[in-house]
C-alpha cells in the first residue's frame, strides 16, 4: 500500500488496551503494524504504534465493525489444520502451467499494457510502467517509472526483469536501458530480448494472499471474511458461519468484496459468487468456503488477473 490518498490518521484514543483493532493499521509507509482483529494487549505495545504513526485504509469507513472478529487467527487456525510446517497453499509447478520460451515476434503487445519492471540488482524494486510502442528489432518504448508521484529517473545501461500480462499468459524477460528521453514526454528505450519466458497461466493456480474483505451469501449480512488462496477462478476464504442460521448450501450466490493492492494503486473489488464448498476447522468461530467466480464484470476480470498474476511473480 503506497498512495497517500487511500491513508487516513488514526487517534490512539480509537485503540484500547484489550480490545481488537477494528482495521488494519499501517505506518505512513504503508508497512502492516497491526492485523485487524488483533488484540492489543500491552500499553507498551500501544505506545511503540503510536511512536510508528498510526493509519488506515480510507475504504473501511464505512465497513461493518468487525472489533469482535480476530481474522488473525482465524488464518492460523486453517494452518493449523492443514499441517505446521507445510506449504499446502503454495501452487506446484505444473498447477500454474507448462513454462516455454518464446521470441519477442510471438507476443501480443497492445500500446497501454501494463509492464512491471524489476530492478536487476534488487528484486525489492518494482514499478508499473506502460508500453508506448516499439522500434522493431531496435527497443521497446516504455512510459518512465513513477516514485512517490514523481518521475523516477534511471541511468542508462539499468538491468531490469520485465514482467507482463496478456490474457492468460504471463511473460518474463531480461533487458537494459538503452536511453531515457525526456523530450516530448518522459519514456525510456529498452533493449528488445532474444527470448521471453512465458507461462500459462490457468484457472486453477492458485496464490496465497492475506487479503481481507467480506463474503455475502444468500443475501446475509456481510461477514468479515479472509481471503487465504486466490485464482483466477475462485478462492477460499475464512470467515464466521452465518449468524442465527444453518450452514449454507452449496451453490448458494453471493459476492466477495476486497481491495487489491496493484501496481501501487488500491482497487476495490466486489466479485460475484457461487459457494462449492463449506469445511469445519473444529473451531465453532470460524469456516473455511471455497468459493467460484461467475460472471465477473470485466473491469474486475482484469484487476484479478492483474493481481493473482503479480503475487505469483513475487513468490517465484
Amino acid at each position: 500500500m503506497s498512495s497517500s490518498t487511500s491513508l487516513v490518521p488514526v487517534r490512539a484514543s480509537e485503540l484500547m488496551l484489550g480490545k481488537a483493532a477494528p482495521w488494519p493499521i499501517y505506518n505512513d509507509a504503508g508497512k502492516l503494524l497491526l492485523a485487524r482483529g488483533t488484540v492489543i494487549e500491552t500499553q507498551d505495545q500501544l505506545d511503540g504504534l503510536v511512536e510508528n504513526g498510526l493509519y488506515r485504509n480510507a475504504n473501511w469507513v464505512s465497513e461493518p465493525d468487525t472489533e469482535s472478529v480476530p481474522l488473525p487467527q482465524a488464518r492460523d487456525v486453517l494452518r493449523k489444520k492443514l499441517g505446521a510446517g507445510k506449504k499446502p497453499l503454495k501452487p506446484s509447478a505444473a498447477a500454474r502451467g507448462a513454462e516455454s520460451v518464446i521470441t519477442i515476434d510471438e507476443v501480443r503487445w497492445q500500446i497501454g499494457d501494463t509492464l512491471w519492471l524489476q530492478f536487476a540488482d534488487d528484486a525489492t524494486q518494482r514499478y508499473a510502467v506502460n508500453l508506448v510502442g516499439s522500434l522493431p528489432n531496435r527497443s521497446i518504448l516504455v512510459s518512465a517509472p513513477v516514485k512517490d508521484g514523481k518521475q523516477l529517473f534511471v541511468r542508462d545501461g539499468q538491468a531490469f526483469v520485465v514482467r507482463a500480462l496478456a490474457g492468460k499468459r504471463a511473460y518474463a524477460f531480461g533487458a537494459q536501458l538503452i536511453k531515457y528521453q525526456q523530450t516530448p514526454f518522459v519514456y525510456m528505450h529498452l533493449s528488445i530480448p532474444r527470448e521471453v519466458r512465458c507461462t500459462v497461466i490457468r484457472q486453477d493456480a492458485r496464490v496465497p494472499v492475506g487479503a481481507e474483505g467480506f463474503l455475502t451469501l444468500a443475501g446475509a449480512h456481510p461477514l468479515p471474511a479472509s481471503v487465504i488462496d486466490l485464482s483466477l477462478g475462485g478462492a477460499s476464504l475464512v470467515a464466521p458461519p452465518l449468524s442465527g442460521r444453518m450452514a449454507p448450501q452449496k451453490g448458494a450466490t453471493g459476492s466477495l468484496r476486497f481491495v487489491a493492492a496493484v501496481a501501487d494503486q488500491q482497487l476495490s473489488l466486489e466479485l460475484p459468487l457461487v459457494l462449492r464448498a463449506v469445511e469445519s476447522l473444529g473451531d465453532p468461530n470460524f469456516l473455511k468456503y471455497g468459493v467460484e467466480f461467475a460472471g465477473l464484470p470485466t473491469r474486475d476480470k482484469l484487476v484479478l488477473s492483474a493481481y493473482v498474476y503479480q503475487e505469483l511473480s513475487i513468490q517465484e
